[in-house]
C-alpha cells in the first residue's frame, strides 16, 4: 500500500511512539508498520464486510455486505427472514470477524435448545467456514464440541460459547449475546437470565490513564436477536416496533427482513425446491418460514392461532397400516396401545366426486380420550382419598383428508381407519349424502385391497336411521350427526371451550418435530422416496392444516337466534374442522356419563 489513510497529526503521544514497545526483531518495531496496522484495523472495524472478503476471503452476496456492516452499527439489532436466507451463517462470520478485530471479546450464543445454537459452531464455523478461509484457522486456538462445553476459543482471548436458553444458563459474561431463533426462548429468559450477562469489552488500553477516563472509548454491549417470523401475539412483534421506533427517532437501533425471494435470487434455494416446499408445508407453515409474515389473526376469527398453537404438545402420531402388511398378517409398528379406560373416536366429515370441485374434502380425525382426574386426602380420620374425575383429555394422533370419492370407497376407508386406530366409536355426518355411507357401514364390507371382511354397524342414537339397514349382529358402536343451526353453534362453543382450557392435544409443528422423527423412525431419515417421507410427515401438515382452517374461519351471530355461524373465506376449507369438532363434541357427551354418579344417564340427542 502506497497511500497513507489516517493524519499523522490524530495519532496521540501513545500511538506515536507505540513501536517501542516491541523488540527489535519484530515487524511492529517499525513504527510506519505500527501505524499501517492501525489504518488497516481502523478500516475493518468500521467496514466488517471488507474484513470476511478480504482477511478472511469469505465471499458475501451483496445483501450478506449490507447485513453484516449493519451487525456491526447497532447495540441492539434483529434479523427477521425466511428459511433459506443464510441467518446463521451470517451469524457465525460475524461472530468470528469480531472475535479476531476485538480481542477479549466474549460471544455467546443462546437458543431454545444447546444443541440448535451448537449447530452455528460444528455446522458453520468448523465444517464451513474455516475450510474457506486459512486466517480463521491461524486466529483459532482451539475449539471444544462436548456434550457439556461448545466453545471457539481464540488467540487474542476472545471466544464464542453455546448456552441453552434457561435458568441453566447462569455465571456466564458476554460482550455480544446472540438469540438465535428467539421466537422460541421466553421474553422473562431474555430479560432475567441473558441479557445481565452483558458487560463492556474488558480492553487493556482501558487500564492507562489517558485512555480510562474516556467514556467514549467504552463499547456499548450488542443484542442481536435472529430468527423466522411468528406471531403478532409473541413478544417479537413487540420487539420489532420498539426497534423500528428508535431505528426512525435517533437510528439507535435497526431491524432487517427478507423473505423467499433472497434464496431464489442469489441460488441458495432453486425455484423447483421452492415450488416443492410450498407443496409440501401447510399454508402457515408456508406463509410464517419463507414468505416471513408475521401471523396476525382475522379480527372476525373465532379460533385464534395463539388459541391452538398452545394446544401443539403431541409429538407422537399415529400411522393406519398399508393393505400389503395387512395382507402379510404383519402387525403395525406404529399403533398406541390403549390405557386404562381409553376412550378411542374416528370422527368423520364426508365430501362425494359430484362436490369435489367446490374444495370439499372427506376428512376423518382419529382421536384418543384419556380419563383425567385429582385425588384429594380426606381431613377426616380414616384418612381415605377422594377422586375428582375432570373428564377425558382429546389427543388428537391422526387426521387425513381426502378429495370427495364414491360411497362405497369412503366406506371401507372408514372400517379401515377404525380397526386400524382400535376406535370404539364412530361419529359420521350424515348430511351431503353421508346418510349413504351410513348405509354401507351397516351392511358387512369386503374390502379387495385387504381381503378381509368386515362387521356390519349400528345407529345408537336415531332409531329411523338405525332402521334403514337392519342386519342380525350388527355392533351398535355409530353416532349420527345431521347438524341444525343451534347444533353447529354448540360444537363452535365447544371446542373454542376445550382450546381455551387446554384440554386436547394437536400434533405439533412439523419442524419442531424434525429431530424426534429422525430418532424413532428410521425409514424416514433413510428413505429418499418422497411418498415414504410425505406418508411420515402427513399427521403433522394435516394438523397445520386443521389449524389453518379454524383460524380462517369467520363468525356471526344468528340475528334472532344469537347462534354462532362459521364460515368458510374465498377458497379456504372447513371439513378438517368439522371432524375434529364433531368428535370432539360427542367426547363431550361421553364426559357427562364419566362425570355423573348416576350409572343410568342418558344422552340428551334433541338438538342434532
Amino acid at each position: 500500500m502506497t497511500t497513507r489513510m489516517v493524519n499523522k497529526s490524530m495519532l496521540d503521544e501513545i500511538q506515536k511512539k507505540v513501536s517501542k514497545n516491541f523488540g527489535k526483531t519484530s515487524w511492529l518495531s517499525n513504527q510506519d508498520n505500527c501505524e499501517r496496522l492501525m489504518e488497516w484495523t481502523t478500516i475493518y472495524k468500521r467496514n466488517l464486510n471488507l474484513f470476511v472478503e478480504q482477511y478472511l476471503e469469505i465471499h458475501l452476496h451483496w445483501y450478506q455486505v449490507i447485513w453484516v456492516y449493519l451487525l456491526n452499527l447497532y447495540s441492539s439489532i434483529a434479523i427477521i427472514a425466511g428459511r433459506a436466507s443464510a441467518k446463521s451463517f451470517i451469524i457465525a462470520v460475524f461472530a468470528c470477524s469480531k472475535c479476531i478485530l476485538y480481542p477479549k471479546s466474549r460471544v455467546v450464543i443462546a437458543s431454545g435448545t444447546k444443541k440448535q445454537a451448537g449447530l452455528i459452531v460444528t455446522e458453520k464455523i468448523q465444517k464451513e467456514l474455516m475450510p474457506k478461509s486459512a486466517n480463521l484457522r491461524r486466529e483459532i486456538d482451539k475449539i471444544k464440541t462436548n456434550a457439556n462445553d461448545i466453545e471457539v476459543i481464540f488467540k487474542n482471548g476472545s471466544s464464542i460459547v453455546v448456552v441453552p436458553a434457561s435458568e441453566n444458563a447462569l455465571g456466564y459474561r458476554s460482550t455480544i449475546v446472540i438469540f438465535e431463533e428467539f421466537k422460541l426462548i421466553k421474553k422473562s429468559i431474555v430479560d432475567g437470565v441473558l441479557k445481565p450477562f452483558q458487560i463492556a469489552r474488558p480492553s487493556d488500553f482501558r487500564d492507562l490513564d489517558c485512555y480510562g477516563k474516556n467514556e467514549k472509548l467504552i463499547e456499548e454491549p450488542v443484542n442481536i436477536y435472529i430468527s423466522s417470523s411468528w406471531r403478532t401475539s409473541h413478544w417479537m412483534w413487540e420487539l420489532a416496533q420498539q426497534l423500528t421506533k428508535n431505528k426512525f427517532k435517533d437510528n439507535s437501533n435497526c431491524i432487517l427482513a427478507t423473505d423467499y425471494s433472497i434464496a431464489l435470487k442469489h441460488g441458495i434455494k432453486t425455484k423447483k425446491q421452492l415450488l416443492d416446499d410450498k407443496r409440501t408445508f401447510d399454508p402457515i407453515t408456508w406463509r410464517i418460514e419463507y414468505e416471513n409474515e408475521m401471523l396476525r389473526e382475522n379480527t372476525k376469527a373465532y379460533f385464534t392461532y395463539d388459541m391452538c398453537a398452545k394446544n401443539q404438545v403431541n409429538k407422537k402420531a399415529f400411522y393406519p397400516r398399508n393393505s400389503i402388511d395387512v395382507r402379510n398378517k404383519k402387525k403395525n409398528h406404529f399403533s398406541i396401545p390403549k390405557q386404562s379406560n381409553e376412550i378411542r373416536i374416528l370422527a368423520c366429515d364426508m365430501a362425494f366426486v359430484e362436490r369435489a370441485n367446490k374444495n370439499d374434502n372427506s376428512a376423518f380425525t382419529c382421536i384418543r380420550l384419556l380419563p383425567e382426574s385429582i385425588e384429594y386426602k380426606s381431613d377426616n380420620v380414616d384418612g381415605k382419598s377422594i377422586e375428582i374425575k375432570q373428564g377425558y383429555r382429546r389427543i388428537v394422533p391422526y387426521i387425513e383428508a381426502n378429495k370427495g370419492s364414491d360411497v362405497d370407497k369412503q366406506a371401507i376407508r372408514i372400517k379401515q381407519l377404525y380397526y386400524d386406530f382400535e376406535a370404539d366409536y364412530l361419529v359420521l355426518d350424515t348430511r351431503n349424502g353421508g346418510i349413504l355411507v351410513y348405509d354401507r357401514l351397516a351392511k358387512i364390507l369386503y374390502d379387495e385391497d385387504r381381503d378381509c371382511e368386515y362387521e356390519a354397524w349400528k345407529c345408537m342414537n336415531d332409531a329411523d336411521v338405525a332402521n334403514r339397514v337392519r342386519v342380525v349382529g350388527a355392533i351398535e358402536n355409530t353416532f349420527i350427526i345431521n347438524a341444525t343451526e343451534k347444533f353447529n353453534d354448540s360444537i363452535a362453543l365447544s371446542m373454542r371451550e376445550v382450546l381455551m382450557n387446554k384440554r386436547i392435544d394437536f400434533l405439533c409443528n412439523l419442524t419442531d418435530v424434525q429431530d424426534y422423527l429422525q430418532d424413532k423412525i428410521s425409514e424416514y431419515t433413510s428413505s429418499a422416496d418422497v411418498e415414504t417421507i410425505t406418508f411420515y410427515e402427513r399427521p403433522y401438515l394435516e394438523t397445520q392444516a386443521l389449524i389453518n382452517e379454524m383460524i380462517s374461519l369467520e363468525f356471526e351471530l344468528g340475528e334472532r337466534t344469537g347462534a354462532v355461524k362459521l364460515s368458510e373465506v374465498g377458497a379456504n376449507t372447513k371439513d378438517r374442522y368439522v371432524s375434529c369438532a364433531y368428535g370432539s363434541y360427542f367426547a363431550s357427551l361421553l364426559e357427562q356419563d364419566l362425570l355423573s354418579d348416576n350409572s343410568d344417564f342418558d344422552f340428551d340427542f334433541d338438538d342434532i
